[in-house]
This record gives structure tokens, sequence and C-alpha cells, in this order.
């Protein structure tokens, strides 16, 4: 067979740039195919897509579950126009507007028209519901916006570059600064009808607003009966690490744009959305699109949403784009004056570089040449938004081109030394809970937890495969002993290792209190209360409240939470809270409902990873995956599904250490780490070396009584100081939906 015969790069090029317009400037690089987040070139050079086409292919090049519902309709039917219903459209904008949280969507194709169309919709409103003369109506937007290349959205832009030569320009724009609400105030005038702007300067050099600034314009648009209207193209559906990036501001927009990733890097999607108070100024013949909303464009965008949620895409980018960020800020501090700032949100940063010392191009150009692809804007700022599926090991890989990139270029400018360490963040101030007083800890680091003594702990029942009713009654009195000699010592090297602990009072008729992780997870003051899946705990809930108010009494906790009736949750064994990666990772399948992660992410506001617990003898997350200090993760593989595994070792990347069976068995998993010191009730040899060779040291504590019936040290306890942003914040989260919930307005 004869393998087919490819051009020479310079032929491509050279026929490109002999018959495409030059409006663009592109790297020299002519890609051949792409999968996922990785590129090749025509003469089989790899390059890993730092890039994602603006984050159109957010998904990774050619998703199997996206190019498999594209083929599906393209064999049905692609396009009728909107002359006719269909079977596609329907159920794309429902699941889009109840993600949204929004009454309708209105189906375009490309960013620009749907922000044209949201244009459309503020002037019309702006005239039949607040009375602005027809003609009148004014929309404030921001300098250094890009909301697009039409002529009426250029008209809107302050970027001479994109005016030039192209005028005359559709009037009815009045320009702010970003960021600035006294420069809000001042541009409005009583023809105001709407605020177009983005919640990140995208093409500006992603740019973010100063803190408190979206609240204040939020309030000033109710105030003021002015729609506000956020193009979120690129930075919605989980390039910020929230589904929508207004999401970080806690407020909800009266219009929302998207598009480019809603098309799942195949077609190009876009949407306005909005209430009917504002959708309802169309009607038939008022706006419209051939292509818009077409079955091929809505059974793609469907599937591109049902992969974003069953990927946990938008929670990977957040956990990953804390991973990108502290990269790039330790590559900038070794830079010196190179780097002047690194500005981003989730998996979409910034690096601002000197123009004095070399031009963003001539940056880009060479971390092409190391096989990592990239883009300049405004020929200072380089930036880095890769596929949302990328990993741990992938991103490494991009980022240590780059630092090899930038410190080449500083010794060829002779820059001597980096710059000054950046400053370490301020962490929030946090009064922990220590069972007696409101009194400040001293060591905000050292665990404060809280456990149950095994007063009257017995296996009275079997509700998961270790538990031995019968193993007990024969030998009550000398398993008792063995309980509470083993509980004893575990809190002993609990507060020989620092930590304080509280005693949570034991209950008679109660024996699986002692397993005080179940009874809620902790974070930042926040305590979500267990609901139990089986009867026989459920005596639990009442007790575990009870003693949670008293804690609340005391200030030691801020609020108590629970889930919804009938979506069972078992605490931190089920939900273990990962201050490195800013996760919580969740198990569900066995004893918690996998929608309890909708809970936890609108009680604690942080990103929540669903994984699938499938072997009945690992019924929690707990005894099988324990989280170190340092990020390292062990865990068993057999316990979760292979897409649980693969997102484990997507973030975990190198971190990752395999506990083999003779250790789950023994529960040795179940284990606690206070700084580098690992609490376990079992370590074989091999288990042992990976750990220590971590810089970790393992203590054993032998527990076997409770092994029998299931638990080890992390079941024994829940720590009560977790800290995402720090109680000092007490900032109150966006309420997310339950599925098929529409979000509250």
């Amino acid at each position: 067979m004869t393998a087919k015969k490819i051009a020479p790069p310079q032929e491509f090029v050279g026929i490109e740039a002999q018959y495409c317009a030059r409006n663009y400037h592109p790297l020299p690089v002519v890609v051949d195919h792409a999968r996922d987040c990785l590129v090749w070139d025509v003469e089989g050079r790899e390059y890993i897509d730092m890039m994602s086409a603006y984050s159109a292919v957010s998904h990774g090049h050619l998703h199997p579950r996206l190019v498999a519902a594209a083929h599906r309709q393209l064999e049905r039917v692609a396009v009728t126009s909107r002359a006719y219903y269909g079977t596609t459209l329907g159920p794309f904008l429902e699941k889009l507007c109840t993600l949204a949280g929004f009454d309708r969507a209105l189906p375009m194709n490309t960013g620009a028209e749907a922000v044209e169309t949201a244009i459309k919709a503020a002037r019309r409103w702006g005239h039949r519901v607040k009375g602005i003369a027809d003609g009148q109506a004014e929309i404030l937007v921001a300098r250094n916006n890009f909301h697009g290349r039409t002529t009426t959205v250029i008209s809107a832009s302050s970027e001479p570059d994109y005016r030039a030569g192209f005028g005359p320009f559709t009037p009815g724009f009045r320009w702010f600064d970003f960021g600035d609400m006294a420069s809000v105030r001042a541009a409005a005038t009583i023809e105001t009808c709407a605020v177009l702007i983005e919640p990140i300067q995208g093409e500006a050099g992603i740019v973010l607003p100063p803190a408190g600034f979206f609240a204040e314009l939020r309030d000033w648009c109710t105030r003021e009966r002015v729609l506000l209207i956020l193009d979120e193209v690129q930075s919605g559906l989980g390039r910020t690490g929230r589904w929508f990036a207004f999401e970080h501001e806690h407020i909800r927009p009266d219009g929302l744009i998207l598009g480019k990733a809603l098309g799942g890097g195949l077609l190009p999607v876009s949407a306005f959305l909005a209430d009917d108070a504002v959708m309802d100024v169309f009607n038939p013949g008022s706006h419209g699109s051939t292509f818009g909303g077409n079955a091929l464009a809505a059974a793609v965008g469907l599937e591109a949403l049902r992969v974003m949620e069953d990927e946990h895409l938008v929670a990977r980018s957040a956990v990953l784009g804390t991973h990108l960020l502290a990269r790039l800020r330790a590559v900038q501090a070794q830079a010196g004056p190179l780097i002047r700032a690194v500005r981003g949100r989730g998996l979409w940063a910034g690096v601002e570089i000197d123009p004095a010392q070399a031009s963003a191009r001539e940056l880009v150009e060479r971390l092409a040449q190391h096989g990592v692809l990239s883009k300049e804007t405004h020929e200072t700022v380089i930036r880095f938004a890769p596929p949302l599926t990328i990993t741990t090991a992938l991103l490494d890989r991009a980022l240590d081109a780059f630092e090899a990139v930038v410190l080449e270029k500083r010794r060829e400018l002779a820059i001597n030394s980096g710059a000054p360490a950046l400053p370490e963040p301020v962490a929030g101030v946090v009064a922990p809970a220590d069972g007696v007083s409101a009194r400040v800890n001293p060591d905000p680091a050292a665990p404060h937890l809280l456990m149950s003594p095994p007063d009257h702990f017995e296996v009275a029942y079997s509700i998961n495969p270790w538990m031995n009713p019968d193993q007990w009654s024969l030998d009550a009195r000398r398993l008792s002993r063995d309980a509470q000699a083993g509980w004893a010592a575990l809190k002993a090297t609990y507060e020989s290792l620092g930590a304080q602990v509280v005693v949570k009072p034991a209950a008679r008729g109660l024996p699986d209190l002692v397993f005080t992780a179940n009874c809620a997870v902790v974070l930042d003051g926040k305590a979500l209360l267990a609901r139990y899946l089986r009867e026989e705990r459920a005596g639990e809930e009442a007790h575990g409240r009870h003693m949670f108010e008293q804690l609340q009494a005391r200030g030691e906790i801020d609020s108590l939470h629970r889930t919804p009736e009938g979506v069972y949750f078992e605490g931190a064994g089920d939900a273990i809270y990962d201050a490195g990666r800013g996760l919580m990772w969740m198990g569900y399948g066995q004893r918690s409902c996998r929608a309890a992660h909708h809970t936890v992410e609108q009680v604690f506001g942080i990103p929540t990873l669903p994984l699938e617990l499938v072997d009945p003898r690992y019924y929690h997350l707990d005894t099988c995956f324990c989280l170190l200090s340092g990020g390292e993760i062990v865990y068993h593989p057999a316990a979760f599904t292979g897409e649980g595994r693969a997102q484990i070792r997507a973030l975990a990347g190198r971190q990752l250490i395999e506990a083999p069976l003779e250790d789950a068995e023994h529960l040795g998993v179940n284990s606690v780490c206070i700084g580098r010191d690992v609490v376990m009730c079992h370590c074989s040899s091999g288990l042992r070396a990976q750990i220590e060779a971590r810089g970790y040291r393992v203590h054993v504590v032998p527990l076997g009584a409770f092994n029998r019936s299931g638990g080890a040290a992390y079941c024994l306890t829940l720590t009560l100081n977790n800290r995402y942003r720090g109680r000092a914040a007490g900032v109150p989260h966006p309420r997310l939906p339950e599925p098929g919930e529409r979000r509250a307005a």
C-alpha cells in the first residue's frame, strides 16, 4: 500500500497566503490533524494545544461523543431552517436554559451574531418596556472590549485597529472604564437601556474585574432599570472553573451570550439567553437566521453540554486552572522584568510580557518550536486556554516548555536574577472549634478533629461486607476492649502530632456514632450534615444535628445545612476536601447519592467531582481514597469505574500512589494525614516505601475491631477547621440547581 504523499508545509502556506484575505497573521504551523489536546502538523510533529481555538475546542479536538452525535444527525437531517419544528432544537435549548437559569434562548451561529441579537433585544426592550424613544436607546460598553467583528459590534469597540477605515459607525454606544463604577455612572443617560460587558476581558489580555465591581454594577442596573447583559462567548461553559464566569461574582445577569464551546469544536453554535420579560420583545419575523438552531447544530450542542456534565469538565477547569496559574507565577518569579503580570481564572490565563524586553509574538513562535501552540494578543500578552480535557501531566509538559522558553530569553537578555518572590496570599482569619470555648487556635494549620468514643460500639447489623454480627456476639467483650484500646491509641497519636481533638458524646443504641466522619463535612465553618440511606443509622441524624447546634451556639460552626429530602449523603466519608486543588472529591453510588454533589457546591461554593464507587467492600470514598498534605493521592483503583480512575489520574498526575489489594482489604487506605505524618491502621512494606519516598512518616495504629466492621482511621475522625476561602470571607455563594430544576432568579 502506497503511503499518501503530503505536500511540504511551505506549499500550504503559499497557497493560503496567495488566495486568502490577509486578515489573520497565523503562526508558521500547518495543522494536518488533531485529537483531544494534541495537534500534528503535516510533517508529523506533535504539539500541545494551549489555545483550543479561543475556547471553541473546550471539549478537545474531535471528542468521540460529539463526532458520533454529529454523525447520527447527519444521517437524518442537517438543515431545514426554522420554517419547521424539529426533534433536536427543543431538547437542546431546554438543557441550556436549565443549566444557565433563564426562561428562553434564541439560537444563532457565531458569537458575533449572538451579540447582535442581544443588542437588538436590549434596544427594543428599552423602547417598548422602558419607554425610550425609538432610535434613541443607548448601550454602555467597556473600553478595550471585544464582542466580535461585525459593523455594529465594532461600533461598540474602542480599539483603533478594529475600527480603522470601517466607518461610518452605528450610533448608540457609550463607553466606560472596565471595573470603574464611577465611570459607568458618568457614561449613563436617561436613554441608557443596557450594559453590555465581558465578565473577563479576553482579547484585552485576560483582564479580571476588581473585587466587588460586578456586584455593584448589578445593584446599579437594578436600581436604574438597565439590563445587564454579559458576553460569555469565551468565558462561559467551564472556561473559568464555573459553568459561567458570572457565578464567580455572585450575581445573575438579565441576558447571557454564549458561543464557541457550545458547538463542541465542530460547528459554530451560539445563543442569547434571557427571561420572558426581555425575550418577549421578539415576535415572528423580527429576527432570524437560516442556519441558527439547525438540527445538526442543536444535536451537537446538546451533546456538548452533556459531555461537559458527564466528564466534570467544569471542576477539572477549576482544579487545573489553579495549577496553571501557580506554575505561571512561579515562572514569573524567575523571569525578572521579562514578565510583567500573570492573570487568569480557571484554564484561562494571560502572561503579560514587557515589550521593552521581548514581544509576545517572538515567545509564542519559540513556544511552537518547543511543541506548544499558543497565541499572542496585542503583542504583549501570551494566552493559555487549553481544552478542558487536558490532564495534569500534559499541562506540565506545556508549562515546562514555556519555562524553558522564558529562561532562555532571560539568559539572552543577560537578566542576572529573577524578580523578588511573590508575596504569599493572606489566609482568612479562622476561629476553629475546640470543644470547650471559641478561642483562636494558635496554629491555624493544626488539625481540629472531632471523634466519638466507642462506649457503646458493637456490630448489631450488617450493612457492608465487612460486618459480621455473629462474630461480634461470640466475643463481644474482647472486641469491645479492642475497640476502646484502638480508639484511645488513635486519639493519642493525633494529639502527639499536634492535633486538637474534640470528643463527641456517644449514645447508647447508636453504635455507629464512632464513625464520626460520616456525620457531616465541615468547610469554612459550614457543616453539611449527613442524611443516611440505611435506616439502621437514621437515629444518628438527630444526635449529630444536636451536637453541631451546640458548636454553632458557641460560635465554632457558622451554619448548618442538609441535602434535600431523598438525597442521601454520608459526610466526610464521601466528601474529601482537597485544599491544594481547591476541590471536593465525592464518592457516590452506595451510601451517598450523586445528586449530593450539587448541594456540596451550593453550600461551599467549591467545585465538586463525583466518583462512582462500584466495589461493595469500598462503600465510602474514604475506604479507597486518601489525600496527603502535599497533594499526593493514595487510592485503590478497583473501587472505581474506568471513568473515575481516568479522572483521578488526570488531576493527580505524578502525585498518584496506587494502594495494592493487601492494604485496601485491611482498610489501610482509610488514613489521616497530618502535615508529613500519615496515620494508618495497616501499611504493607511496598506502600510504606512509596509513601516514605515522598517524604512522609508512617504511623501504624492497629484498629482491628473497627476494621472488622468496615472502618479505620479516617472513618473515626472528622476535621472541623478545613478552609477553602476562609471563614472571614463571609461571601454567600449562589445556589446551583438540582438536576432538572431551573436555577432561581
